[in-house]
């Protein structure tokens, strides 16, 4: 069994003036020889962290800390020293995950010894069921990590871990039903079996042709977002239409959907929201598509249009001068560069080249201005579209407007600095309306008023994530409205909570 020894040793004196502790760990293997791999150490309350600490040759370690509790965990190396196994993880004492680790306590001038023996690998057995019909589901996977992905008719044995509660994915290789992860409860004898309920998936089928002449279109990738929303996922998807023009959707999950449709990179057609009887670029337009656990619906052919290009300038309304770093998009962006637009150049231009004939609401993402919709408003809904027309150029410049400036801290629930994600969404609308992030504690971001919004927060120190709103809310329906001014400048001081992420 694993074990938890701590003891205080007093140190020599006037080292008790000195703010940082000594944590000694010794670590041995399953079988009692000293253990190889790396060191974790999480403070409880996520406000420190060292990792990467390497065990001696005699499994030991000291490390200072500041004074405060702590977990802690070895990612043994059974083989390579150097090649740490993560998916091994274990946490004192004997533990398998950050929520279920012991607490050590380290004190300003003290060592404390801590004394941990690794629990042996053990194999688990996963069996799926259809979460509707309760029949067994075959062609099921387990993913663990890149070396641990076995695939099984009836049932997949799992490759060892610690002994305990372990979270993996399943899923089916046949893209028959939902992927979702599950908690497998590992016994130290190999005897743990857990059946996982997964759910239908829902499929998309159609075919992508030329709207004048009918002939199928290949490559042409199709992708959902939710109904009348807009919203775009983070990447294009992989469901494309093959030499045929035919296109499948695999792995939908129940709901009403929108379907949007992107030719090829240097395609002559251009992108589309999937209308009723045609292309739209007005997400409002777009056909619905409703979808029941495991039904397969048949959508009326896509008809591809021939692109057209919209370039422009993007200036500040304030200086006149342009805007060198931001992008011009179909739908907000979160973090990085995004597939459904383009980024600006040294001198504020864009063009983009990949949309059908038809008017399209642009949204302008900058550092020092308001996030903007084409026209200059803050919702997608009161948008000036901007009109595209196959084969031909459309010229659209935007000078957009400063915003109101938004401050604040961004402090733990004990006051400290923290490292967190802001996302500022419409109060009526729920539509996104800003995003940033914070480095030092401090945040700053422009956002057009006056509308009344939500801030919503995440926290995510390492092994945990924590997610909430503004003013100490662990629920959507709970945050407290904020009246952005139409102008001026806007002070938000932002506590986080350790409530868990969904």
């Amino acid at each position: 069994m694993a074990a938890l020894a701590v003891t205080a040793s007093p140190t020599a004196a006037g080292a008790a003036e000195d703010p940082a502790g000594v944590l000694h760990l010794t670590v041995t293997a399953p079988d009692g020889a000293p253990a190889q791999g790396t060191v974790t150490v999480v403070a409880a309350d996520s406000s420190y962290d060292v990792s990467l600490l390497q065990l001696d040759e005699s499994g030991q370690l000291s490390v200072a800390l500041p004074g405060n509790d702590y977990k802690i965990a070895v990612s043994p190396a059974y083989g390579d020293p150097d090649q740490p196994d993560d998916a091994l993880r274990q946490w004192v004492p004997g533990r398998t995950s950050w929520a279920r680790a012991g607490t050590v306590r380290v004190s300003a001038g003290d060592t404390t010894d801590v004394a941990e023996r690794l629990l042996a690998p053990s194999s688990s057995t996963v069996r799926a069921r259809d979460a509707v019909t309760g029949a067994p589901v075959g062609g099921v996977c387990v993913f663990v990590d890149a070396r641990r992905n076995p695939c099984g008719d009836a049932e997949v044995t799992v490759p060892p871990l610690v002994p305990g509660p372990q979270e993996v994915r399943v899923y089916t290789e046949g893209d028959s039903h939902l992927p979702r992860y599950a908690t497998v409860t590992v016994a130290a004898d190999g005897s743990g079996v857990a059946v996982v309920d997964l759910t239908p998936a829902a499929h998309v089928v159609s075919r992508v042709v030329d709207a004048a002449t009918g002939a199928p279109v290949a490559g042409a990738c199709v992708t959902v977002a939710p109904a009348g929303t807009g919203e775009l996922p983070g990447d294009p998807g992989r469901y494309c239409s093959d030499a045929t023009g035919a296109v499948r959707l695999d792995q939908l999950g129940a709901g009403s959907w929108n379907l949007f449709a992107r030719p090829a990179g240097g395609s002559p057609y251009g992108a589309q929201w999937v209308g009723a009887t045609g292309g739209t670029g007005d997400a409002k337009q777009a056909r619905v598509v409703t979808l029941r656990a495991g039904q397969t619906v048949t959508v009326p052919a896509i008809r591809l249009d021939r692109a057209g290009v919209v370039t422009g300038t993007v200036t500040s309304a304030a200086t006149g001068t342009p805007a060198t770093s931001g992008s011009v998009t179909l739908a907000p962006v979160s973090g990085g560069s995004s597939p459904w637009g383009t980024e600006l150049d040294a001198q504020g231009r864009y063009r983009i080249d990949w949309l059908g004939p038809y008017a399209w609401p642009l949204l302008f993402t900058t550092a020092d201005n308001a996030t903007q919709w084409s026209g200059g408003f803050a919702l997608r809904g009161k948008a000036e579209p901007v009109t595209v027309r196959a084969g031909a150029t459309t010229v659209y410049n935007l000078a957009l407007r400063r915003g109101v400036l938004v401050t604040g801290r961004l402090v733990d629930p004990e006051g400290r600095p923290v490292v967190a994600e802001l996302t500022v969404r419409n109060a009526r609308t729920r539509e996104v309306i800003g995003r940033t992030s914070d480095r030092d504690g401090e945040y700053a971001l422009r956002v057009l008023g006056p509308q009344p919004v939500t801030v919503a927060w995440l926290w995510t120190p390492p092994f945990v994530s924590y997610a909430g709103w503004y003013d100490g809310a662990a629920r959507a329906a709970d945050a407290t409205e904020v009246t952005v001014p139409g102008t001026g400048s806007l002070r938000l001081d932002v506590r986080v909570s350790r409530f868990p992420a969904s």
